[in-house]
């Protein structure tokens, strides 16, 4: 890796941030001379990178312009799996959604049938234009990841995924770099990256549907922890004594009481008792067993049960982020996923507990809200991460001489290797 390659990372993660945006910009925030600036930004404008647009407003002397990364160049694969659902979306290098899709699926279905189904909705989406310009793919999945091997590691939900060559598979089908992360993750990178002004650097998002899970960014930067189990709030302990036993085997988490599947068991035994007109009804409509969308519907319907299920749910995840709150003092927490879909009967009572115990110096300023971005902050956070990776500078160092990451693996040939021989 060179000091040139360093440096046109460097500027184009600039660019690419907002941080700086013209030469004169880019040259006062690295401490790097214009003539090595010049020969970056030439360097990124040749190689398709990065565009030269509207004059900056004038300071004096020769107009500045405005410099942004390149769209239609390249494009990157996004993809979510949650529990029971996958979203696929195709962005261009800037984070603009092109074209996304959704499905229903069951994540325990196991990872061969996932990944099938994962090909099948990409390849609906990637044109051959598109597809010849595939720069990278970054998958999201509901359980730890190691994400320097790009496998899952004991996943509670996720049967048969343990140490399953996500990364590697992706890899061999697309041709180009991929990589894996938490779904929660991804969606705290999501959006922090469209709020990150008004945001700030410090942002906790909390993921509530099925499962409970959180995503933490820490002075800019996402935080996995030193083996990438940081987050997993969902199976924290809240009730020592409990008989509740979570998906993960362990009893009285977080997940058991407040997760969505834990709301649909409890929906269920009102439904049968006959506590809950609405849900007693749902039930014998279908055949099924109740879900956590019964529980929103009746929340919708103002029927008391349900109310009280959203409610009793955001208070517990409140409780177990207050203790954060004072520990890591964000200046944002996110609520998404399915519960967050409530919008204040969820919100409220989360941002009610969460001042209540928290110390006064880090809830002053703090807010609580939900993201707002239509459900695509996890394949925006997806596409973000690949395009974060490609533009690192080892990485960067590896594709930059043959124009693109093609054929090109994400922790380099050897690092592949060593993987499969283990």
């Amino acid at each position: 890796m060179t000091d040139q390659t360093q440096t046109l990372s460097l500027v184009l993660n600039m660019i690419r941030s907002g941080a700086a945006v013209t030469r004169p910009d880019l040259s006062r925030r690295t401490g790097l001379g214009r003539t090595i600036i010049t020969q970056r930004v030439d360097q990124a404008v040749t190689a398709g990178l990065v565009v030269e647009g509207e004059a900056a407003p004038s300071t004096g002397g020769r107009p500045s312009r405005i410099l942004r990364i390149a769209p239609g160049h390249g494009v990157l694969l996004g993809l979510v799996f949650g529990a029971t659902h996958l979203h696929a979306a195709v962005t261009d290098l800037d984070g603009t959604v092109l074209v996304d899709r959704r499905t229903e699926w069951d994540v325990e279905t196991g990872p061969e049938s996932s990944l099938a189904t994962l090909y099948e909705m990409s390849a609906q989406l990637l044109t051959p234009d598109l597809e010849d310009r595939l720069w990278g793919v970054c998958v999201g999945v509901p359980g730890p990841v190691d994400f320097a091997r790009g496998i899952t590691v004991q996943p509670p939900i996720m049967t048969g995924w343990h140490g399953f060559p996500i990364r590697d598979r992706l890899e061999a089908h697309y041709e180009v770099p991929a990589w894996v992360d938490n779904d929660a993750n991804l969606m705290a990178l999501g959006s922090w990256s469209k709020t990150r002004i008004s945001a700030g650097d410090n942002v906790l998002l909390v993921k509530a549907s099925t499962g409970i899970g959180l995503g933490l960014i820490s002075r800019g930067r996402l935080h996995r922890g030193a083996r990438g189990a940081a987050g997993d709030l969902g199976h924290t302990v809240v009730a020592e004594e409990s008989r509740h036993r979570c998906r993960c085997g362990k009893f009285g988490c977080l997940e058991a009481f407040a997760g969505g599947w834990a709301l649909a068991r409890d929906a269920r035994a009102a439904g049968l008792a006959g506590r809950s007109p609405f849900l007693a009804a749902r039930l014998e409509q279908s055949a099924a067993p109740a879900t956590v969308v019964d529980v929103l519907d009746g929340c919708a319907a103002d029927d008391p049960v349900c109310v009280e299920l959203v409610t009793r749910a955001g208070e517990m995840v409140g409780a177990q982020l207050a203790m954060l709150v004072s520990v890591f003092n964000p200046s944002t927490i996110y609520l998404a996923g399915l519960l967050a879909q409530t919008g204040e009967l969820f919100r409220g009572p989360v941002a009610e507990v969460v001042a209540r115990r928290s110390l006064p110096l880090a809830t002053d300023e703090l807010v609580v809200t939900t993201v707002g971005l239509d459900g695509m902050e996890g394949v925006i956070g997806a596409a973000g991460l690949a395009i974060d990776e490609l533009l690192q500078p080892e990485m960067l160092g590896r594709w930059i001489p043959q124009g693109n990451p093609r054929g090109t693996h994400a922790h380099g040939d050897e690092f592949a290797e060593s993987v499969h021989l283990n």
